[in-house]
């Protein structure tokens, strides 16, 4: 079995947090991203009215069955096609259980590290694929480059996977795959079981889910509450896919697997949904505008179709820890296969503005 790693996110480290003598709040995010404008102010009204000891010492319904109505409802899918979890590294960790074990994993990247970490866990042998518009080099690290979509599947149909996995919009590099491009992918291994990471899906301008697809009964798809409505701290996630692969999985899960603020956050969630659109749409003019501003102080921030960016840095480390300092946090994307990268998630417009003060000092101080 290959060795299990601790793999960083961009969540804040507390230990980190602690020796530097600040509580979180003091600290501007940019490594996380998550929706800088949640949670809904309705959604959090809703909490505070249900924290009742009642709540706090019942169970939770264990199959989170009012949250999973509205939840299948509002994609037109069958109850029995959609499994709520705590987050969607919860349900990966399940699916692994059930799917991953000695099984042939190929996974488009760079990207999400718990793929290949959850694939370790489960002896389980993962090749890399080159994500459309990626070019592994020799040493193991990427740089941006032109594989195409047809070059991708070329690699998928010579590998031969029994299990792919796709994040779609990526994570890091914020790219997102047509439908069409899908389609080409999936036609070189049309065996294999498909798992489709959507986490970050509702925060493109046109999302297009492929949930559709599990008709086919080899496509599953992860998607996240945890981003768009910002309940980082419940944890809150589902997984949708055909009734002969949602069965097995929701008989492995854990009992009382999502806490009932969770789920009672998830459904008030359901009746906000123009609240994500708009705050979604100013987020990705913030974004938008981060850029530029970074573009016009001289660094070369990448394009994106979500909420976050990669930044090529010539010491990422040694940035994050210079911006830590000023209590500011970014992502160093080494772990990424990204050595010369660091990620950046846009947040309001003020804190914005504040980091690329901050880059630009740095910049400054380093010549």
């Amino acid at each position: 079995m290959s060795p299990v790693r601790q793999i960083p996110h961009g969540t804040l480290d507390y230990a980190e947090v602690a020796a530097l003598g600040v509580r979180p709040d003091d600290l501007l995010v940019f490594s996380s991203n998550i929706n800088p404008y949640g949670p809904p102010p309705a959604v959090v009204e809703t909490l505070r009215g249900a924290l009742t000891p009642a709540i706090i010492a019942r169970y939770p319904d264990r199959l989170s069955l009012e949250l999973r109505a509205r939840l299948a409802a509002y994609h037109q899918i069958p109850e029995t096609a959609l499994l709520v979890g705590n987050g969607t590294a919860d349900l990966l960790w399940l699916i692994g259980l059930l799917h991953l074990q000695r099984r042939h994993i190929a996974v488009l990247a760079p990207t999400f590290g718990e793929y290949e970490n959850v694939a370790a866990l489960m002896a389980a042998p993962v090749t890399r694929v080159d994500y459309p518009g990626w070019q592994r080099q020799a040493e193991g690290s990427f740089l941006s480059g032109e594989n195409v979509v047809g070059r991708c599947a070329q690699a998928l149909a010579a590998a031969q996977p029994e299990v792919v996995f796709v994040c779609n919009p990526n994570n890091p590099t914020g790219q997102v795959l047509r439908p069409d491009e899908l389609e080409q992918l999936y036609a070189a291994a049309p065996a294999a079981l498909w798992i489709m990471d959507e986490a970050y899906l509702e925060f493109t301008a046109q999302p297009v889910s492929s949930i559709p697809w599990i008709g086919r009964g080899n496509w599953l798809v992860l998607r996240s509450m945890t981003k768009d409505f910002a309940l980082g701290g419940l944890r809150l996630g589902y997984v949708a896919g055909a009734p002969v692969l949602i069965g097995p999985l929701q008989q492995a899960q854990s009992p009382w697997n999502t806490n009932s603020l969770a789920q009672l956050a998830g459904i008030a969630c359901m009746d906000q949904r123009n609240w994500r659109e708009t705050t979604l749409a100013q987020l990705r003019a913030d974004c938008a505008e981060l850029r530029g501003e970074l573009q016009a102080a001289g660094f070369a921030p990448l394009p994106t179709t979500v909420n976050y960016f990669l930044m090529p840095v010539a010491d990422p480390a040694r940035l994050r820890a210079a911006l830590l300092q000023r209590r500011m946090v970014i992502r160093d994307c080494t772990s990424f296969g990204l050595p010369g990268y660091v990620r950046i998630a846009a947040q309001r417009p003020d804190a914005n503005r504040r980091l690329v003060a901050a880059l630009t000092e740095y910049r400054s101080e380093e010549r």
